[in-house]
């Protein structure tokens, strides 16, 4: 039995020796996972901030997005302001389409129609948009108070003589 306690005595000191070495190897191992994990951890918080950084951005991008809209949408009211305001002062019509008419050809023809009741003074304002308007539907065309080339091609036939 000494024979058989001795190679039992030395079976578990060698798996000591063994596990021992094991032991260290893991425990270096379970080191260089934690390390790695404390990178991952610092790259996860540098990419939310990096995250959150960027979302601020973009905020603030599209808030100045939405006031440069309304800008250019003031900037076009004025500019067919100004168009408007260019043809009454030379008497013509001009549709944003380019078509051009003298302004006061316009009001005669409605007036003569019997669309108009308003002074014949070459400016194409409210009353005058809502005869051609209303000339428009019972013409059948798009009420659009635009007096392009179909529009004017059914009202010239009226601008002959003020009744």
């Amino acid at each position: 039995m000494k024979n058989a306690s001795r190679i039992s005595m030395l079976v578990l000191l060698g798996m000591v020796l063994v596990f021992t070495g094991c032991a260290k190897k893991t425990k270096k191992d379970v080191q260089v996972l934690q390390a790695q994990v404390g990178a991952i951890t610092d790259e996860l918080v540098r990419l939310d901030q990096s995250l959150q950084e960027t979302k601020s951005a973009l905020q603030s991008e599209e808030s100045n997005y939405s006031k440069l809209q309304g800008e250019l949408g003031v900037s076009k009211s004025r500019i067919s302001s100004l168009k408007e305001e260019e043809s009454v002062i030379r008497g013509i019509y001009r549709t944003p389409s380019g078509f051009e008419l003298p302004s006061i050809a316009i009001q005669k023809a409605l007036k003569n129609a019997g669309y108009y009741k308003g002074t014949l003074d070459g400016k194409i304002g409210p009353q005058t948009r809502q005869a051609v308007e209303a000339f428009q539907r019972d013409q059948g065309l798009q009420p659009d108070g635009v007096v392009g080339r179909e529009t004017w091609s059914k009202l010239k036939a009226y601008g002959e003589s003020i009744k």
